[in-house]
Formats: C-alpha cells, sequence, structure tokens
C-alpha cells in the first residue's frame, strides 16, 4: 500500500467526479484509508440513506485502524504544529497514520500537511 488517500480526495471520489476517479485509478495497486477518513465521510452524511451509501463506498477499500503508534505520532505532531501552523486533531491523526505506515498521502490540502516534516505529499491537480 504506497497511498493514503485523504477525506477531500474521497469526497471527490464518492461523488463521481472523474478526474477524481481518473487521479486514482492511475495509482498503483493497494492505496488505503485513515479510519479518521471513514470517520470524517460518516459524520458529513447528511442522513441515513446518505450514510448507507458511504457505508457502502468505503466497504470497497482498505482502512488503516488507529493504533498506539499513531496517537503517539499524532500527539508529537500536534504540539509541533498545532500553534505554528494551526494543524487539527483529525489531521494530525491522518498525517501520523501516513508516517508510521510508510505511505505517501493523497490530498488536495497542501495548507493542512505542507508544513509536517517526514510526511511525503501527492498532491492532485485536477
Amino acid at each position: 500500500m504506497p497511498y493514503l488517500t485523504d477525506s477531500d480526495v474521497l469526497i471527490d471520489l464518492s461523488r463521481g467526479n472523474p478526474a477524481a476517479r481518473k487521479y486514482i485509478d492511475a495509482l498503483p495497486e493497494g492505496w488505503a484509508i485513515s479510519q479518521i477518513s471513514a470517520l470524517e465521510l460518516i459524520v458529513g452524511a447528511r442522513d441515513n440513506r446518505d450514510l448507507a451509501d458511504i457505508d457502502t463506498f468505503l466497504s470497497a477499500f482498505t482502512i488503516v485502524p488507529l493504533g498506539n503508534s499513531i496517537g503517539a505520532r499524532a500527539y508529537q505532531l500536534v504540539k509541533r504544529y498545532t500553534k505554528s501552523h494551526g494543524l487539527h486533531v483529525f489531521d494530525s491523526l491522518i498525517a501520523a497514520t501516513a508516517i508510521e505506515e510508510g505511505l505517501t498521502l493523497v490530498t488536495r490540502n497542501r495548507k493542512h500537511f505542507g508544513m509536517i516534516q517526514g510526511l511525503a505529499l501527492a498532491v492532485p491537480q485536477y
């Protein structure tokens, strides 16, 4: 699994954005989703029908669960970047997942993640 896909790209994909689909399809096999991104999508559901659709969408992907090392890394990231760059807790957990699992984070949100040392980013230009 060389890539971890962020919530913003997943939202584009779930809404049928053809450019997002083309980008994701061009990635090597084995990309995954952080458990946090899965939770963010579920929280964004408009109603129970939307929730069921999101749940079905997510079932097609590998979801990387949170573990102790991810939590510890997120703690360090929050301490380092929250005051200086406004890093949010969920973003710290997503970044920590990518770092701890040795994955490149695919996100269109360079502003939230670009300052994190040791985090490999891929920023789609669709």
